[in-house]
């Protein structure tokens, strides 16, 4: 039982899983984009080769046009957050060895002030992070209303029975 209470107050254990799932989590958002990729690469040939004529052939241009502004946003948007994941694993690592550090200190005084440090720290990347989603949700409407004013014109519009 000491060992096993040694082993959680040391935090190694819980950093390791926490490192290993931040890996994994990371690995899965760059799958995502490799296949976001790959799909607009197929989606783009396939349209262009089997364009129907008339009205559609240009609203499938404007549409190719607009993949090809849109997607290299998108991935400069999941480069971002996989930057924002490195930063909070790092951060997340940093608050668990404050959290043992508080955990294993032998006064009270010398206690409540790692406890202090640890909670300004978690309030510190909190906001941190709110602020970053915030930069980058604002981005991603601009990026679509950006989007939307440039093709609005050329998207066929439903016509009233």
């Amino acid at each position: 039982m000491a060992k096993a209470t040694n082993e959680t107050s040391n935090g190694t254990p819980l950093l390791e899983m926490a490192q290993e799932a931040f890996k994994n989590y990371e690995q899965v958002l760059r799958t995502g984009l490799k296949i976001q990729q790959e799909a607009a690469q197929w989606w783009s040939k396939s349209l262009q080769q089997n364009a129907p004529k008339g009205e559609w052939q240009k609203c499938v241009a404007s549409l190719t046009s607009a993949a090809e502004t849109v997607l290299p946003r998108a991935q400069k948007q999941l480069e971002e957050a996989l930057n924002l994941l490195e930063k909070n694993n790092k951060s997340c690592v940093e608050l668990m060895k404050k959290a043992a550090e508080a955990a294993q200190a032998a006064g009270v005084a010398e206690s409540q002030a790692k406890w202090l440090e640890f909670w300004e720290s978690s309030m510190s990347a909190v906001l941190s992070n709110a602020e970053a989603l915030t930069a980058a949700n604002a981005r991603m409407l601009d990026s679509y209303v950006e989007l939307v004013q440039k093709n609005r014109t050329t998207w066929p519009t439903a016509k009233a029975a």
